[in-house]
């Protein structure tokens, strides 16, 4: 996959995804010298000019690794959205402000001591539903050609249905979903008017680890809607985030999802990444039928220099175990004892 020099997403694409209610070009734009740009104080779109015409380096490494970055799919009539961050689940690589679970299951816990600038939660966030409304009456959704519905979990939202109605009926729509519940028949029937739905399932794991690390799931029901999503829309993928959680184990989930299956590194926080795993033990792992630029072995077995915080991995493991009664040492006893 050749380098991109410009990221196609400054030519209009729109990201509506941060619970402290920015808006920026994308989800993984890094904001760390200040972002004007948000849903509460207005937008300047002057702001998304000078260095980000270069390009971010989460796409820019998927691209030397030889994979489809972000800002080479995106188009320019492009739109991602959280409609609200209400979920069911606590997912272990996810946040509480992400989710309304999380943010419920630690109440009284300090995360922040792993990261603060990841476990968060935004003194905001109780008006970003209605001021996302506002902003979203003064953009022009007609001109939309493609709409990516993130969440929380969109299929519980109640906004869904309103949002929707909003869309030209020329849209392609995708979907991000835990694939803990399949939706209405009303949803599907007025999805089944647009022009095309793609499904994008999230599973990072099979069976027990997967009820483990995406906690929250039932992987019976999961395994169980998956299949409906395949029957029923007009594309299915399986999206698997690899994290020092399940690098050992990404094959189970390739064999179960075939070419159905899309993979991803963790990139925050990074005591999480999958490089938090020594190189020598992760040789060891990888896709078997898979052997080239561009795969999927060259996350599993990429050798990007991280600060070693397995520390930190190991605590954060332990409290989420404590809070969840769901403990990982009996799900992945490889992982846990390498980092013993």
């Amino acid at each position: 996959m050749e380098e991109q020099k410009t990221c196609n997403r400054l030519n209009g694409y729109l990201d509506l995804t941060a619970p402290d209610g920015r808006v920026t070009p994308c989800c993984l734009l890094d904001i760390k010298d200040g972002w004007k740009s948000n849903i509460y104080d207005g937008v300047n779109f002057d702001d998304w000019n000078g260095n980000l015409r270069k390009g971010c380096w989460p796409c820019t490494d998927n691209e030397k690794n030889g994979h489809e970055s972000m800002r080479q799919t995106a188009i320019k009539n492009g739109m991602q959205i959280s409609l609200s961050f209400t979920c069911n689940f606590m997912c272990r690589i996810c946040k509480p402000s992400l989710s309304t679970r999380w943010e419920k299951m630690i109440e009284g816990e300090n995360f922040e001591k792993f990261d603060k600038d990841h476990y968060y939660t935004d003194p905001r966030r109780k008006q970003f539903v209605e001021q996302q409304k506002r902003f979203l009456n003064m953009v022009d959704l007609d001109r939309m050609e493609e709409v990516y519905i993130v969440g929380g979990e969109p299929f519980f939202t109640k906004r869904l249905p309103e949002f929707l109605d909003k869309l030209p009926r020329s849209c392609s729509l995708k979907f991000n979903t835990n694939g803990s519940i399949f939706p209405s028949d009303a949803i599907v029937s007025k999805l089944k008017e647009f022009k095309s739905v793609r499904m994008l399932v999230s599973i990072d794991a099979i069976g027990d680890l997967a009820e483990c690390i995406r906690y929250g799931t039932v992987w019976k029901d999961v395994d169980e809607n998956i299949q409906r999503h395949i029957d029923t829309w007009d594309e299915t993928w399986i999206y698997s985030t690899i994290s020092a959680l399940n690098v050992n184990r990404m094959e189970e989930v390739y064999d179960y999802a075939g070419e159905r299956s899309r993979m991803n590194p963790v990139h925050y926080p990074n005591f999480l990444r999958p490089e938090q795993i020594p190189i020598g033990y992760r040789k060891n792992w990888g896709i078997s039928s898979l052997r080239g630029m561009g795969d999927f072995n060259n996350i599993i077995w990429s050798e990007t220099p991280v600060k070693s915080e397995s520390s930190t991995l190991l605590d954060f493991i332990k409290t989420c175990d404590r809070i969840q009664g769901k403990y990982f040492r009996d799900v992945n006893p490889e992982i846990w004892n390498i980092l013993l």
